[in-house]
C-alpha cells in the first residue's frame, strides 16, 4: 500500500530534510565538479550557424543526456550583422556583454564563467569548435584549484508557475595557497553568487539565415534568481533558497515589451543553477577591462559548479514515480482523466497538461491545466488501494481532440513525465464522472499561499 503527500506545505518539510543533508555527490566522470557551459550564438549569424551552433548540439546530444549529466550548457541568442533571431531578449544581449563589454560577438562560449573562452570578441586562442568545446569542458571539470561546493535544485511545475529550491553545501577551500608574511592563513569564507537561467531544450525557430526551422537547446528564456549573492559561507555551512517563476508570455526585446514570438513549451523548461565564486576573478579576457565588481584588472567570476534537477535525482538516487492506467471519461463538468500513481515515496503534486498542437510541424501547444486530486485521504497522506487513482477534471469541449502529458513529483520533487499522448487513444466512452476536485484557480492560489508560507518558516541557513 503506498502513502501519498498531497499538502504542499509538508511535502516542503520533508524535501528540505531529505535533499540537503544528502551531502556531496561523486561526479559521473570523477571531475570536482559539474561545469557550465554558456554559448552565445544567432540564427541570423553565418558563422554561428556553419560551426559553432551544430557542433555544440551535437555535443549536447552526445553527452549532456548521459548517466549522471556530467555538465550543464544554456544557448543565450543575440542579433550580430543583421537578421533576426526569435529567440534573442534583452537579457541574452546582457548576458553576452557581462563577459565582452561594449562589443557583442558571436559566436562565443564561456566555459565555467571564462575559464576557457572560445570564439568572440575578447583575444580568445580557442576556436567555437566541437573539439574545443569538448576540451573546455574537460578542462573546467578537472579544476582542482577551487572552493569545493555541492549543489542541488528541484522544482515543481502546477501549470502556471516553477516552484524552485536551490540548496548549497560548502565543502572545503581547495585554493591554491602560498603563504607569505603578509598572507600567513587563507581566507576560507566562500563569498558566492546565484544564477538560476530557466532554459527550454528542443526550441523549433525560424533562422533566416538557413531558411529553414532549427531545433535549439536549452535556450536561455528568462533569469529565476539573477546575481543574487549569498550570505557568506564557511566550510561545512549550508544554505537553501526558493524561489518561484511564473512561465511568461512576453519578452523584452530592444527595449520594448513584445508578444513572446516563439511560446514556451514548461513540459521542455528546467532551471540550471550556478554558483560564482565573488572572489575569484581570475578568469581572462584578454581586452584589459575591469573586474565586474568595477575594480581594477580582467577577469569575471569563476563558476564553482552548476545542478539541474536532472542531476540532483541522479546525486541522491531519486527515482520518478510510475504513471499508469489512464482512461478519459465524460464527467459531471466536461471530461475527467483518471490515472494511477505509484511511488515508494510520497507524492507531492501531479498536474496533466493538454492542449490543440499549432506551429510547425505542430510542435507548439498552448498548454492548459489541471491538477489531480488524489483519492482517499486522511489528514496529510492518501493510503491509496491497488489500482487508486486521482482525479483531474478538464475544462474542455467533450468533442474535442488533444494533446496532453502528466507529471508527478515525488517527496524528493523527482519528476515524472509520460510521453505526448492523444485524447483518442485514452476515451473511455460513458462512466459516473468526477467527483468534486477544486478550480485550477483555487488551487494554484492555494499553493501560492503555501509557498509564502514555506519562504517565511522554512528558508533556512546553517
Amino acid at each position: 500500500m503506498k502513502r501519498f503527500i498531497v499538502v504542499l506545505f509538508v511535502a516542503l518539510m520533508f524535501f528540505t530534510t531529505a535533499v540537503s543533508t544528502a551531502g556531496a555527490a561523486d561526479h559521473p566522470n570523477g571531475w570536482t565538479h559539474r561545469p557550465v557551459l554558456e554559448h552565445f550564438t544567432g540564427l541570423s549569424c553565418p558563422p554561428c550557424m556553419n560551426g559553432a551552433h551544430p557542433d555544440s548540439a551535437k555535443l549536447w546530444q552526445e553527452e549532456g543526456y548521459s548517466e549522471g549529466y556530467p555538465w550543464n550548457y544554456v544557448e543565450f541568442h543575440e542579433l550580430n550583422g543583421g537578421g533576426e533571431d526569435d529567440l534573442m531578449t534583452d537579457e541574452s544581449r546582457e548576458r553576452m556583454r557581462y563577459y565582452q563589454p561594449g562589443v557583442a560577438g558571436t559566436p562565443s562560449l564561456e566555459a565555467d564563467g571564462g575559464y576557457v573562452q572560445l570564439g568572440g570578441s575578447h583575444g580568445s586562442t580557442a576556436d567555437a569548435s566541437y573539439d574545443d568545446m569538448k576540451q573546455a569542458m574537460i578542462d573546467s571539470g578537472e579544476r582542482d584549484s577551487m572552493k569545493k561546493i555541492d549543489l542541488k535544485v528541484t522544482s515543481m511545475y502546477n501549470g502556471v508557475e516553477f516552484v524552485i529550491s536551490v540548496d548549497i553545501e560548502y565543502i572545503q577551500n581547495d585554493e591554491a595557497w602560498f603563504p607569505t608574511p603578509e598572507d600567513p592563513l587563507p581566507d576560507d569564507t566562500l563569498n558566492g553568487q546565484l544564477q538560476v537561467f530557466m532554459v527550454e531544450d528542443n526550441v523549433v525557430a525560424w533562422s533566416t539565415y538557413k531558411e529553414e526551422f532549427v531545433t535549439n537547446h536549452n535556450v536561455f528564456r528568462e533569469y529565476a534568481i539573477q546575481d543574487y549573492e549569498l550570505p557568506a559561507m564557511q566550510p561545512g555551512d549550508t544554505y537553501n533558497h526558493i524561489a518561484a517563476w511564473t512561465v511568461p508570455d512576453t519578452i523584452v526585446k530592444d527595449g520594448t515589451e513584445i508578444p513572446i514570438p516563439v511560446p514556451i513549451n514548461p513540459l521542455n523548461v528546467w532551471p540550471i543553477a550556478v554558483v560564482y565564486d565573488l572572489d575569484d576573478t581570475s578568469s581572462g579576457r584578454g581586452d584589459g577591462s575591469e573586474n565586474n565588481d568595477g575594480g581594477d584588472g580582467d577577469g569575471t567570476y569563476r563558476a564553482l559548479n552548476s545542478a539541474t534537477p536532472h542531476a540532483t535525482a541522479y546525486d541522491i538516487d531519486g527515482t520518478p514515480p510510475e504513471i499508469e492506467e489512464i482512461v478519459i471519461k465524460n464527467g459531471k463538468n466536461g471530461l475527467e482523466v483518471e490515472a494511477a500513481f505509484i511511488d515508494d515515496d510520497n507524492i507531492t503534486s501531479a498536474v496533466i497538461l493538454y492542449g490543440k498542437p499549432s506551429g510547425p510541424n505542430g510542435t507548439n501547444v498552448t498548454w492548459r491545466a489541471a491538477e489531480f486530486k488524489l483519492e482517499d485521504c486522511v489528514g496529510d497522506t492518501c493510503d491509496v488501494k491497488a489500482g487508486g487513482i486521482g482525479k483531474a477534471e478538464l475544462d474542455i469541449d467533450p468533442d474535442q481532440k488533444f494533446v496532453f502529458r502528466i507529471l508527478a513529483f515525488d517527496g524528493n520533487w523527482t519528476k515524472a513525465m509520460t510521453e505526448q499522448y492523444h485524447s483518442t487513444d485514452f476515451i473511455k466512452a460513458g462512466g459516473s464522472g468526477g467527483g468534486d476536485a477544486p478550480g485550477f484557480e483555487v488551487t494554484t492560489l492555494l499553493m501560492s499561499v503555501t509557498l509564502l508560507s514555506m519562504v517565511l518558516f522554512f528558508r533556512r541557513r546553517r
